[in-house]
């Protein structure tokens, strides 16, 4: 069973918390996608402050004229975190400034797994 398959069975479940549109939607950005490839890395949890430096980092190495880093640590704390929290991907902590997995996280996670494994079979085949 491929592991889109794997996926399609996760998310049709009879206890189907997201909509498969829902995931796909929260993994549209870019920084989203780096966030949750961060949190899945550090089982214990990551502070905002590592999630910040991590995507920093990131993006000087990928510019893309989306403003400053300021702005992208602003787009962090007020729009991609709560938004994975809403989706209960996340659980983003803001007094302690901290991030943990949340309910639907290994759900979305395999999702975002499963598109990466289709990207690089793709560009293997196209080489």
């Amino acid at each position: 069973m491929s592991r889109l398959d794997m996926v399609g069975l996760l998310m049709s479940n009879s206890e189907q918390r997201m909509s498969t549109e829902t995931a796909l939607e929260l993994l549209t950005k870019q920084q989203r996608r780096r966030i949750l490839r961060r949190v899945a890395d550090t089982p214990d949890g990551a502070t905002v402050d590592q999630l910040t430096q991590h995507l920093r980092g990131t993006d000087s190495r990928h510019p893309d004229g989306n403003g400053s880093v300021e702005h992208r640590g602003i787009e962090l704390h007020h729009v991609h975190l709560p938004k994975l929290q809403d989706a209960n991907v996340i659980e983003y902590d803001t007094s302690q400034g901290t991030v943990h997995r949340g309910r639907e996280f290994q759900n979305v996670l395999a999702l975002l797994e499963a598109i990466d494994d289709q990207q690089e079979e793709t560009w293997s085949a196209t080489s």
